[in-house]
């Protein structure tokens, strides 16, 4: 090992612990990458990339509107008229509560990519439900956070993982998206069932008279939120549903193209009066939205780009791309096991995902395309369950507030589901 694969491994895991201890994820990853670069006496490596990021559309503009689009919904309470209409089949039904309440999150979150925002809307409709019907307060939060974090965001055309495993591969987002529904649901149906045999075999709450949301549930209202990802889907040039529309977009339609339009419907099914101010609200929320993303998720995908560039120009990625090239079934095992740890840590996804995606995958897709959007899926989906099982994750800091309870309490519970989810996933992925 040269001094300088030796300085990159001391620096990722000085990162590592850095973020473990709760300095900032962005300033980390950027002053590795800055050390890193310096080293290699390439200096303004990380200085172009961070310019190169900033002006990448394929990143910025799916992202930022998917969340924009988001906003639109919450501030129409469109998000609340879904989940009103997805949860009340199970008041009745106690023992529905779980594995209906983890679905609820899940399909939630593929119109919210926010998990934070998705349990904002999931969650005071389902805790009072869950509590009521005798659920001890922790076991409601648990089902939240593994509900809306497991993994439904991925099935988003505007998911950060997804742009990502896209702008690597040059893979549609369509076929991407197919590539991860049997892994993802194998995620979210085995930490589903080991949620709801915790759940039940748990010690009582004390039940109390059948909590109920009886708001009026507008449909109209309610099949607003996934509608981006139906149309998005249904768009696919593979699919050829619209001839016109692909002679204007022959690789597809765009998804910040989708969003757009999905706004303007909102802005006309939600309107009741007011035209004017209706509309300046709609657009307000819209920016807004778009904002929120650029300095939560954009900025950490750019951080994570600097800290590839310092990794790059000390020749670690070519040393680890090439052992993961070389043996496809450790990089089967490795690849959610990494980026699972790195979230763990970190509490995000995010990072975590995209790093791994823009670092490893571009050496592997110039041997396998296909194996290489395997492993970012992969890669992805364990994200997605160290998050869910960290005491630092956003989401769970909101569910444990939502119950007035510790995260780390959260979390003893989420891990059991997680960790039974990432090993189902490897073992259908080697089988597979």
């Amino acid at each position: 090992m040269t001094w300088q694969l030796a300085l990159a491994v001391v620096v990722a895991a000085t990162a590592i612990e850095s973020i473990r201890r709760g300095l900032d994820v962005r300033f980390v990853l950027f002053t590795a990458g800055l050390l890193l670069v310096a080293a290699a006496g390439e200096w303004w490596a990380v200085f172009d990339t961070f310019q190169k990021y900033l002006g990448r559309a394929d990143i910025i503009g799916p992202i930022c509107s998917a969340m924009g689009y988001a906003w639109v919904l919450k501030i129409t309470g469109c998000d609340a008229h879904m989940v009103r209409l997805l949860m009340r089949p199970l008041q009745r039904y106690r023992w529905a509560l779980i594995p209906g309440g983890c679905t609820v999150g899940f399909l939630a979150n593929m119109a919210m990519t926010s998990q934070t925002a998705c349990a904002a809307a999931v969650g005071p409709v389902l805790v009072p439900l869950m509590i009521a019907a005798g659920y001890r307060p922790i076991i409601a939060a648990a089902t939240l956070v593994v509900g809306c974090s497991v993994g439904g965001n991925l099935f988003n055309p505007g998911e950060p993982d997804i742009v990502a495993i896209h702008a690597v591969t040059g893979w549609l987002v369509g076929p991407i998206i197919d590539s991860t529904v049997l892994p993802n649901l194998v995620s979210f149906a085995i930490a589903t069932i080991v949620m709801s045999v915790m759940g039940h075999r748990a010690p009582a709450g004390e039940t109390s008279a059948q909590a109920s949301d009886d708001a009026p549930v507008r449909l109209l209202y309610a099949l607003l939120p996934p509608l981006p990802v139906v149309l998005l889907m249904l768009l696919q040039p593979g699919l050829n549903l619209v001839p016109p529309l692909f002679s204007i977009y022959p690789s597809g339609v765009h998804v910040s193209t989708v969003m757009l339009v999905c706004t303007a419907l909102v802005l006309v099914v939600t309107w009741q009066h007011q035209w004017r101010s209706h509309v300046a609200t709609i657009t307000r929320e819209f920016f807004n939205g778009m904002g929120y993303a650029f300095a939560n998720v954009i900025s950490l995908i750019i951080a994570a780009g600097c800290f590839i560039a310092g990794l790059d120009a000390v020749g670690a990625i070519t040393v680890v791309a090439g052992a993961l090239a070389g043996v496809p079934a450790m990089a089967t095992v490795l690849s959610p096991m990494l980026t699972a740890g790195l979230a763990y840590v970190s509490g995000s996804g995010t990072a975590p995902s995209v790093a791994f995606t823009q670092a490893m995958l571009p050496g592997i897709a110039a041997v396998d395309v296909a194996h290489a959007v395997d492993l970012g899926v992969l890669g992805a989906i364990g994200a997605s369950v160290g998050r869910t099982m960290s005491p630092v994750a956003a989401v769970v800091l909101f569910a444990a507030t939502l119950v007035q309870a510790q995260p780390i309490d959260v979390v003893r519970i989420t891990r059991w589901p997680m960790l039974a989810a990432i090993v189902a996933v490897i073992t259908a992925a080697l089988v597979f």
